[in-house]
């Protein structure tokens, strides 16, 4: 019994082991067509913001409303999230 226990509990503490969480997304921003399609005329949520982010690999974002300011500043680590009138998503555009 005692050896059974001792080949068991290599296995026992691995699976408690956990996972590093994927690095984040350092940028430059990338918007291809792929991205576009997978999430053009999708209504936004906030909870989407990370997964678009890591698809765009983005280390930032920020959601464009239709006649919201914004500043002018190029920045290329990060991701507008453009939407329409009805919060769905219009476009995505770096910078």
């Amino acid at each position: 019994m005692t050896r059974t226990m001792a080949l068991l509990l290599p296995v026992l503490a691995a699976g408690c082991a956990t996972m590093q969480p994927p690095p984040p997304p350092r940028g430059p921003c990338v918007v291809d067509e792929t991205v576009r399609m997978r999430f053009a005329g999708m209504k936004f949520r906030e909870r989407m913001r990370p997964e678009i982010e890591r698809a765009t690999n983005s280390a930032t974002s920020r959601v464009l409303r239709p006649d919201d300011a914004a500043t002018m500043d190029f920045r290329p680590d990060r991701l507008n999230i453009l939407l329409d009138d009805g919060r769905q998503i219009d476009g995505l555009r770096c910078g």
